[in-house]
């Protein structure tokens, strides 16, 4: 498998799927000439450190997605990186899922909510906002409109966000999270319209149970499995799956 992108950024990269994106793009056959790993405390990403003193593809920068003025020094700091080629690909990995008490309704806090939907809503919206000149020119260089991952704003979501599976019994409450996801998913459909026009792809991710600090030891998969599955849908990218949720299998999932 081969990315299209010249460059791609991660957010939220310093653990878990984030560090496990940056670990397989390296090790591609065809890798991207620049990888691109933003988290929020470099400094103490030892592991992240290690990946990127051993391949000089990989740049690490400083992003919190709550902190408007990360946001833009990541931008900056991206520019200077990729310069007139802009940026191909945008992963928004970046969440919290407090799962503390369960999260229902009688466990709610608006400083709880709010949190929930500063990192896992409006985060990536203003990411993708502030990085859309980069996805422009990155768009502009591609020989036709026809979408793939030249250009495209991947965010990793949650079937927890689909308002069909919710129904189905077992489902937990984690009200917070589910709503943001639901939020988010919504913001993915609105995005893929509006930016169809300029070339850039827009969808969101399901990478499944992923056994990892915010899924548990007892998760259905591997962190290997289902990024090597993330990838394999971002490269595949095209009309039949913009603006949908898709999970890491390639199952498009029902909002």
């Amino acid at each position: 498998m081969a990315l299209s992108g010249r460059s791609i950024l991660v957010t939220g990269a310093s653990r878990g799927i984030g560090l496990e994106f940056i670990k397989q793009l390296v090790n591609l056959p065809s890798a991207p000439e620049m990888v691109i790993a933003a988290c929020r405390d470099p400094a103490s990403a030892s592991n992240l450190q290690d990946i990127a003193k051993s391949h000089s593809s990989v740049k690490v920068i400083k992003l919190d997605v709550e902190k408007d003025e990360d946001i833009e020094s990541a931008f900056k700091e991206t520019q200077a990186f990729v310069g007139d080629k802009g940026l191909n690909i945008l992963v928004h990995n970046a969440g919290i899922n407090d799962k503390a008490d369960g999260g229902g309704i009688f466990k709610a806090t608006r400083e709880r909510m709010q949190r929930h939907f500063n990192v896992n809503v409006s985060g990536p919206i203003m990411v993708s906002q502030k990085f859309l000149p980069l996805m422009e020119k990155a768009a502009s260089q591609k020989s036709s409109k026809e979408l793939n991952s030249e250009a495209a704003i991947v965010v990793i979501s949650s079937f927890m966000g689909s308002q069909n599976s919710t129904f189905k019994e077992g489902r937990g409450t984690s009200l917070h999270y589910k709503c943001s996801k639901t939020a988010i998913d919504m913001a993915v459909i609105l995005m893929a319209r509006e930016l169809r026009e300029a070339g850039i792809f827009v969808n969101a991710l399901h990478p499944g149970w992923v056994r990892t600090d915010m899924g548990g030891p007892n998760a259905h998969l591997s962190q290997e499995e289902s990024v090597s599955g993330c990838l394999q849908q971002i490269s595949s990218a095209s009309e039949q799956t913009n603006g949908k949720l898709v999970q890491y299998d390639g199952e498009i999932l029902p909002y």
